[in-house]
């Protein structure tokens, strides 16, 4: 799905659709509304803060998933842990994030003529490698969370 499909299924599939939306994203009418999210007009366009309101309203990130598939990249969720509001694990999460798509465009390149050489056998290995480092140190930092409830 194209970004401007994503925007426009999103206003269209939330209950109310723009009738719905426009007053909640302070936007005029559901008529300028419809016309941001129709890919055939060109006097009107979302803006990159109404895309982001619209996706917190609805939350529906369909606009969001569409932005990173055309950029090769993915999104993630970031973890919900109300023991311990750290940084450092956002941090952890985000690398792991990061290090699982390099073993998707690793594994893509690896792939692309249908064979493995031992070359790309060992390229795989290291980020593998560096996945299970970044694995295991969010581990240790979940379970510091906890030892830092238990303590207090």
């Amino acid at each position: 799905m194209n970004i401007s499909d994503a925007a426009y299924n999103t206003v269209h599939d939330y209950k109310g659709g723009s009738n719905a939306l426009a007053p909640r994203l302070g936007i005029r009418s559901p008529a300028v509304l419809n016309s941001k999210v129709n890919q055939h007009t060109d006097t009107h366009h979302l803006t990159l803060a109404e895309a982001s309101k619209l996706m917190a309203l609805t939350g529906d990130y369909r606009i969001l998933q569409s932005l990173c598939a055309e950029h090769g990249k993915v999104s993630i969720d970031l973890p919900q842990i109300p023991e311990c509001r750290d940084t450092a694990l956002t941090d952890i999460v985000l690398n792991i994030g990061m290090g699982g798509g390099d073993v998707c465009a690793v594994f893509k390149e690896m792939m692309a003529d249908g064979r493995i050489t031992k070359g790309e056998a060992l390229d795989m290995s290291k980020v593998v490698h560096q996945l299970h480092m970044f694995l295991a140190e969010l581990d240790r930092q979940v379970h510091l969370c906890v030892e830092e409830k238990e303590k207090a």
